[in-house]
C-alpha cells in the first residue's frame, strides 16, 4: 500500500472545505486521524489469503468479487484501527472470521448453502433502503438457516426475521433515554428508516458517533457510519447494535 493510499481520507466528500478538515485529518476530509486506518499495516501472506477468502465467497455473500475483496479489506482495517493494532497479520484475520456475521465474505459462516430468492422476495427487498439491504438479505439467510426453513426464501420467511428484528427494535427505542442530540435532517433521515430495525439502526448510529467523537448527530455522521457500513459490509457491530 503506497504513503497516498494510507493517509487519503477514508471517507472522500468533495463538498467538504479544507478548513472543515478534522483535526489531523486528510485535506478536505471531516474524519479525525483517529477513525482512519493509516496507520494499520499489513501482514502480504495475510492480505493474499484475506483477498483469496473474500473472493471465494463473493457468490454466496450476493456480492461481485471486487465487493467482495473492498469490505475484506475495509472491515480489516476498521476492526484494526478500533483495537489500536500495528498490523493486520493471519491470526487476526482468523480471529474476525470467527466474529462477522453470517454473509459477510471474510466469515466463517460464509459459503453455506446457497439461498434462492424469489421474485416476490427480491422485489421486497428491494424496498429496504440500500445501506442494509445486504444486511437484511445474509440476516435472512441465516434465520432460514437456524430455523430450518428451507433454501427458498419467501416473503413469509421475510416476515419471520422481520418480526424478530421488530422485538429487539422496539425494545431499543422503548429502553434509549438521554440518547444524543440528533439535528432536524438526521432525524427525518432516520424516520425513513423501516420500523423493524429502526432501533437498532439508533443504537448503531449513536454509537458510532461516540466513537467519532461527534457530539451531536448530524448528516455528515449519518453519512459516515452508511459509508462504514457500505463498504466493510460490517453492519453486525456487537457493541453498537446490529447484533
Amino acid at each position: 500500500m503506497s504513503q497516498d493510499d494510507q493517509t487519503r481520507c477514508p471517507f472522500p466528500q468533495p463538498q467538504v472545505k479544507a478548513e472543515e478538515t478534522a483535526p489531523g485529518g486528510a485535506p478536505g476530509c471531516p474524519v479525525p486521524a483517529s477513525d482512519h486506518a493509516a496507520e494499520v499495516k499489513w501482514d502480504v501472506e495475510a492480505h493474499v489469503e484475506a483477498m483469496r477468502k473474500a473472493r471465494s465467497a463473493a457468490g454466496t455473500s450476493h456480492v461481485s468479487p471486487d465487493k467482495a475483496e473492498q469490505m475484506a479489506h475495509n472491515v480489516l482495517e476498521l476492526r484494526a484501527t478500533r483495537r489500536g493494532l500495528d498490523e493486520i497479520n493471519s491470526k487476526f484475520l482468523d480471529s474476525l472470521g470467527k466474529k462477522l456475521g453470517y454473509g459477510h465474505p471474510l466469515s466463517d459462516r460464509a459459503g453455506l448453502p446457497d439461498f434462492t430468492w424469489t421474485e416476490e422476495a427480491e422485489n421486497r427487498l428491494m424496498e429496504v433502503p440500500e445501506f442494509c439491504r445486504e444486511l437484511t438479505r445474509w440476516r435472512v439467510e441465516f434465520t432460514a438457516l437456524k430455523r430450518d426453513l428451507g433454501t427458498t426464501i419467501t416473503p413469509a420467511i421475510m416476515d419471520v426475521k422481520f418480526e424478530m428484528w421488530g422485538e429487539v427494535s422496539h425494545a431499543i427505542e422503548e429502553r434509549h433515554q438521554d440518547g444524543m442530540t440528533w439535528t432536524d435532517s438526521a432525524r427525518e433521515r432516520f424516520e425513513r428508516v423501516p420500523d423493524f430495525v429502526r432501533g437498532q439502526v439508533l443504537e448503531a448510529v449513536e454509537g458510532n458517533a461516540r466513537t467519532m467523537g461527534a457530539t451531536v448527530v448530524d448528516d455528515t455522521v449519518v453519512d459516515r457510519v452508511i459509508e462504514r457500513w457500505a463498504t466493510s459490509g460490517d453492519f453486525h457491530e456487537g457493541i453498537y447494535g446490529f447484533r
